[in-house]
């Protein structure tokens, strides 16, 4: 198995003709499968692809974290190469999704885009529950809320019919993989918390530990007794890699990596890990 970083925030330097964005996206490759967990907002997914020699009209699965633009938006650039592909998603995918700003609401949901994906003629696969979408690789369902110290940022809200209501996220799912070294939990912001999500990956899957986290954390403004509480619980899953990027924010990272050390990495365009 093989995993790519193939959209991030950051990009090492001297890496042309690669290019960052705010977004994220990962291919995965395995014997069987070509998968895309996210796809990023579109704008370096397929020249990023190309630079890496990974054939994107391959892929015959999209797995969605959530319905943000810089994670599902890219989905209408990859049907200009590819439109025999399934993509799996929670059905909040299409709900119209605010940020507050400055005391005003701007729209970071792809629900404009659904006609888009409907005409394509791609499988869309719309689920609450986990989804197992090859043996040893399943999508998360709805992450339940279980810690107290992790909420959902009350930036966020959805339009339903002129009211502005918050979200809560219901749509936020990671992936998780069986791999030799144990299992691996792929992040795309982990907006319902990084520790409730691997409390329900651990509880989905019997597994008591995991090898590897990877994705962004939405940590970028936690306070560091919140950060302290979220040291705690990772050390109890003896984590051994954590790629951490995108939404994370540099100044989490490298406090994940004071309290971590080399166990850490920070996530870039084209990085690579083999299982």
């Amino acid at each position: 198995m093989k995993i790519t970083t193939l959209v991030e925030n950051s990009l090492e330097t001297g890496l042309a003709p690669l290019m960052g964005e705010h977004g994220l996206s990962f291919f995965i490759e395995t014997k069987n499968r070509k998968i895309l967990f996210d796809t990023g907002k579109g704008l370096t997914l397929i020249p990023n692809a190309d630079a890496l020699g990974i054939n994107l009209k391959t892929i015959d699965t999209v797995a969605l974290s959530h319905g943000h633009y810089d994670h599902a938006g890219g989905v209408k650039y990859l049907l200009k190469q590819n439109n025999d592909f399934t993509v799996i998603a929670h059905p909040a995918i299409f709900d119209n999704k605010l940020v507050l700003r400055n005391n005003k609401y701007h729209s970071i949901g792809v629900h404009e885009d659904k006609k888009i994906w409907m005409d394509s003629g791609i499988k869309i696969k719309l689920e609450k529950e986990h989804v197992e979408i090859d043996q040893g690789i399943i999508l998360t369902g709805e992450i339940p809320m279980e810690t107290d110290f992790e909420q959902i940022e009350p930036v966020f809200y959805l339009d339903k019919k002129g009211n502005k209501i918050p979200d809560t996220m219901s749509d936020d799912r990671s992936l998780i993989i069986d791999t030799q070294k144990g299992m691996v939990v792929i992040f795309g912001c982990a907006h319902r918390g990084i520790i409730n999500t691997l409390k329900y990956a651990t509880k989905l899957t019997g597994a008591k530990k995991v090898y590897a986290i990877l994705g962004g954390t939405h940590l970028m403004s936690a306070n560091k007794e919140k950060l302290k509480k979220i040291f705690r619980c990772v050390k109890d899953y003896g984590i051994e890699k954590m790629v951490l990027g995108h939404c994370t924010g540099f100044s989490t990272i490298a406090r994940f990596i004071q309290e971590f050390g080399n166990n850490v990495i920070p996530n870039t365009v084209g990085h690579v890990i083999d299982f």
